[in-house]
């Protein structure tokens, strides 16, 4: 009888980590422009999985985010970057023209998990660290979801043009096509000291596969600067296996008729 209760506690103590949540693999991401930087497409993919070998700075951008507190737990992650040096992030040479775009946009970023993952918990934001300037951050945006049923095709990246070129920087994404429903609307404030976290959105565990980020305004207003941020993360709360759950109940009623 005791190495069954021994048993059935280890059984519920891994139903318990089950709900644990994890941060979320980004397989692919995307953008209405990509940066001067190509090859990596514009550092959208040094903006997440900061947890991964991908996320974790660049030649040109270093360092990156700093996870050893708890890899786990993106809200205690630092971005290690100090002020006046450059970072990982990223930052679209240009912007939309809010005078033309779907639902005014100045620009977007949406991340693929490769398939629809259940019960989203939150999303974690990092205000842009482009040297010591804060003017080229986003800061009004809608945040939206989708599972891909009937949405527009998602821009091939690299999706680039040169600084200069301005807001001319790339194709126009609607939001309002397909099965993509509004999240909340938010407003991202100016980076921390120190560089933790800058935003945490409750996702509400909800379903989705995709996440699209609307950027409405930035620091600056000026249509011709860049707009970006600097790292975005996601977790999710796993649901437990069939499969334990069914050897626990085995255990239990082994439990009861041993009683």
């Amino acid at each position: 009888m005791k190495n069954t209760i021994i048993t059935i506690i280890t059984s519920l103590s891994l139903v318990a980590c089950a709900h644990a949540a994890t941060v979320l693999e980004v397989v692919a991401a995307t953008a209405h422009n990509g940066g001067n930087w190509t090859t990596t497409l514009g550092h959208i993919s040094d903006s997440v999985n900061g947890n991964g070998s991908n996320g974790l700075g660049t030649a040109d951008h270093t360092p990156g985010m700093d996870i050893s507190a708890d890899p786990n737990d993106p809200s205690t992650w630092t971005n290690t970057a100090s002020p006046g040096n450059w970072n990982q992030e990223w930052l679209a040479n240009g912007r939309l023209d809010s005078t033309t775009s779907a639902n005014n946009k100045i620009g977007y970023f949406i991340v693929d998990f490769g398939a629809s993952i259940a019960n989203l918990q939150n999303m974690y934001l990092w205000a842009g660290r482009h040297n010591t300037g804060t003017d080229e951050d986003m800061r009004n945006y809608n945040l939206y979801y989708s599972n891909g049923v009937g949405i527009d095709a998602l821009p091939t990246m690299p999706n680039s043009k040169s600084w200069a070129n301005g807001s001319q920087a790339a194709a126009d994404y609607v939001f309002g096509n397909g099965d993509w429903s509004l999240i909340t609307n938010q407003t991202l404030g100016s980076p921390s000291d120190p560089w933790g976290v800058d935003q945490t959105v409750a996702l509400g565990s909800i379903t989705a596969r995709y996440i699209g980020i609307e950027i409405l305004t930035a620091g600056n207003a000026d249509p011709t600067d860049r707009v970006g941020f600097a790292q975005v993360e996601f977790t999710a709360i796993p649901e437990p296996s069939a499969v334990l759950l069914g050897g626990l109940g085995a255990l239990l009623l082994l439990r009861r008729r041993r009683g």
